[in-house]
């Protein structure tokens, strides 16, 4: 399935937002908060580090290479290069 960012939104292959950022925090479609982004890492609601960004590549708690930023552009349209849209997938895709 293909996904579409537009303004702070991810939106689905159907077109139904699925979640949105505010300021640096991540919210899913139902407006509860999941994450929040520091710099090139992002933390879950309980401020416990889930993902980090370095090079071009994305990695978990574990500093295990999970996906490329590459990736993340080829699933998600009209994503540009960014935390937003590395952390959106992560959260919502992956």
């Amino acid at each position: 399935m293909k996904y579409t960012m537009r303004d702070n939104g991810l939106y689905n292959g159907h077109n139904r937002r699925i979640a949105f950022t505010r300021g640096d925090e991540i919210y899913d479609g139902d407006n509860r908060r999941v994450a929040t982004m520091h710099g090139n890492y992002l933390f879950d609601s309980e401020n416990r580090k889930m993902m980090t960004v370095r090079g071009g590549f994305i990695f978990d708690v574990d500093n295990k290479q999970v996906a490329s930023l590459v990736e993340v552009q080829k699933l998600i349209k009209s994503a540009e290069e960014g935390m937003q849209a590395v952390a959106l997938w992560y959260c919502f895709i992956r």
